[in-house]
């Protein structure tokens, strides 16, 4: 019986993020009224608020869906990345944009963004600081894979490495997000450009590479 409880329980809160995340992404967020999302749902606007007490708590439930949904691809990209370790990090790059942006639409990144200002600390901040430590974990894992096959220098902390790599990562989008014009290509293109730079001196170059560098 208690499983049943639980099994109906899952299903309506499925119910009513699947409800608000067409809403949100139809209509916008900012414009989306909880009555609204229970009226679609087909319950009480009280259910709504037992469940996720706020329109913000409703967004990040949406955002941990979307960490979830977006391990799998993230974790095969780690594990069999392109041979060069720039392209691998710009590959890792466009695959969180692209999954970010298919899931929840700029307005309600912005939200998320928003965050740490609006409630510093507050459970949606710590939230966001937990969704950054699985992407660093994730950089940590890559990084670690070309620092073993000697493409990155022994010598390199790749640790502070995946912190500045994600923070470029999280400034860029955060552009991206804040501006309703901005394309995919100039994120791209502004990420490889930082990048470039983070990995001068970072990559080890055998003697051929190096004589190509200096011709």
């Amino acid at each position: 019986m208690a499983g049943l409880r639980a099994l109906h329980r899952q299903t309506r809160f499925n119910q009513m993020l699947n409800v608000a995340a067409e809403l949100f992404a139809s209509q916008g967020y900012e414009a989306t009224r909880i009555e609204e999302i229970a009226e679609s749902a087909q319950v009480a606007p009280g259910t709504v608020y037992n469940y996720f007490t706020s329109k913000p708590n409703i967004l990040m439930a949406l955002a941990v869906r979307h960490v979830r949904a977006a391990y799998p691809a993230r974790r095969d990209l780690v594990r069999n990345p392109p041979k060069d370790p720039i392209e691998a990090i710009y590959a890792f790059e466009k695959l969180l944009t692209v999954q970010a942006l298919t899931t929840l639409n700029r307005e309600c990144w912005r939200v998320i963004f928003s965050a740490p200002y609006r409630e510093p600390d507050g459970p949606q901040h710590r939230l966001s600081r937990r969704f950054q430590g699985i992407i660093k974990r994730h950089y940590i894992q890559l990084l670690g894979h070309f620092q073993k096959r000697g493409s990155i220098k022994k010598d390199v902390d790749i640790h502070r490495l995946a912190d500045l790599i994600t923070a470029v990562g999280t400034y860029h989008f955060g552009r991206l997000v804040s501006s309703d014009t901005m394309t995919l290509e100039e994120l791209q293109a502004a990420v490889e450009h930082h990048l470039d730079l983070v990995f001068t001196g970072v990559i080890a170059r055998t003697p051929e590479k190096k004589k190509a560098a200096t011709a």
